[in-house]
């Protein structure tokens, strides 16, 4: 009886608001949308008498405001991602500054103004898996469909019910967000739907611990992990439609994942610590670096490789090959990891040549020769692999590799 009570006290409601939407425009009353979704916070929450057709009278309360805020088809409440406490006056997160992005010396001089709009702006896209409902979930979650308002009504209920949603901007632009912050911006829809399943996979997990969100190098490439566990590997496509390196990437898009659940960042230096899986030695280098690019971008290297300027190596005459160096510019107090993968410079008293990204890192782009100290890293981690067959074969040398868990 109760059922059909209350599907009449929503059926009249939408009857009024069917009727004002057919009123001719010099007859539609002027009423803001907020003000709207204000009075029905105070209509539905007070004990109120109702009229039936019968001549009945019967007295009774309309469900609190919050209960439209529930979210009920997600029956887990084993995740630890925390639900907005005053929704009203939240605000959405920036995600966090780019790493080495071009012009940051300039930039850091001169006020910027951007545009931040949140993901509310852009077009949400629901990929969450289909779940058998109970029918009175199903009536629940029409009438959370029904109250939605605009901003900040919408927003709430959203929020609320969604801590990982997608957001389509524009073509080939689908963003990643993680209560409210953004951690990562995808090419395509079938990619952000699915770094959207596995990060909801992870805030589901009991024994999630966001200070193991880390970067790593999985088969060679920049990945986000959780632990040994895979999240997310950046193809060299993705880095190249953003003009950057995978490995930036990786550890900001870590650092955004940090940060949405409520973790302290990665310095430069850190995120790459744990990427290349390296810690200092005793043997240090100083010196005069400059930087290279332009001219020599897309030519061989002395290794063979492909020289990009956007990747984060150096050029040194006797060093190893794939020597990792942490350089320090002691002009600006930057430092940034290079790996050696090209010989020179040949100019006097230089002894290191960056590549720009890394100068850029280093602050060092504009001023082209600094004084620097350096580094030298050795090995402390084992290579990581997806590959379990890898660990089979027999080698010469035998690498120690470590098997990941892909799946959650």
């Amino acid at each position: 009886m109760l059922i059909f009570e209350f599907l009449w006290i929503t059926s009249t409601i939408s009857s009024f608001f069917s009727l004002s939407e057919k009123l001719p425009a010099n007859f539609t009353p002027k009423v803001l949308p907020a003000k709207v979704s204000t009075n029905l916070g105070k209509f539905v929450s007070k004990h109120r008498q109702f009229v039936l057709p019968q001549g009945k009278v019967l007295s009774t309360t309309l469900l609190p405001t919050r209960f439209l805020r529930i979210d009920w088809h997600n029956n887990d409440s084993g995740t630890n991602i925390e639900k907005p406490r005053n929704s009203q006056k939240q605000t959405v997160k920036k995600s966090k500054k780019e790493l080495c992005s071009a012009g940051q010396e300039i930039a850091s001089q001169q006020p910027i103004l951007r545009k931040s709009s949140g993901w509310t702006s852009g077009t949400i896209i629901n990929s969450s898996s289909p779940s058998p409902d109970f029918f009175t979930h199903k009536i629940l979650r029409s009438l959370q469909d029904f109250f939605r308002f605009t901003s900040p009504i919408e927003q709430n209920f959203i929020s609320a019910s969604l801590p990982v949603v997608v957001v389509h901007r524009d073509q080939s632009n689908y963003e990643v967000w993680v209560n409210n912050s953004l951690v990562a911006t995808l090419p395509t829809e079938k990619a952000a739907k699915l770094m959207q399943q596995r990060l909801t996979n992870l805030a589901k997990l009991p024994s999630l611990d966001a200070n193991q969100l880390r970067p790593a190098l999985v088969d060679g490439i920049p990945a986000l992990m959780a632990g040994n566990r895979f999240l997310w590997g950046i193809e060299k496509q993705i880095s190249q439609r953003f003009h950057k390196t995978g490995e930036l990437l990786a550890i900001e898009w870590i650092n955004n994942l940090r940060s949405a659940f409520k973790a302290p960042t990665l310095t430069l230096v850190e995120g790459q610590k744990e990427m290349y899986g390296v810690s200092p030695s005793s043997k240090k280098l100083s010196g005069i670096a400059s930087w290279y690019g332009g001219y020599f971008h897309g030519r061989l290297t002395a290794n063979g490789e492909i020289y990009d300027q956007d990747e984060l190596t150096v050029a040194h005459k006797t060093l190893p090959f794939n020597t990792y160096l942490q350089v320090k510019n002691l002009q600006s107090g930057k430092s940034v990891i290079v790996r050696v993968n090209d010989r020179g410079p040949y100019i006097e008293p230089r002894s290191l040549d960056l590549s720009r990204v890394a100068a850029r890192c280093l602050g060092s782009e504009i001023a082209g020769v600094v004084p620097y100290e350096a580094v030298i890293l050795q090995s402390s981690q084992p290579k990581m692999t997806l590959k379990a067959s890898t660990l089979t074969k027999a080698k010469p040398k035998p690498v120690r590799q470590l098997a990941l868990v892909s799946e959650f």
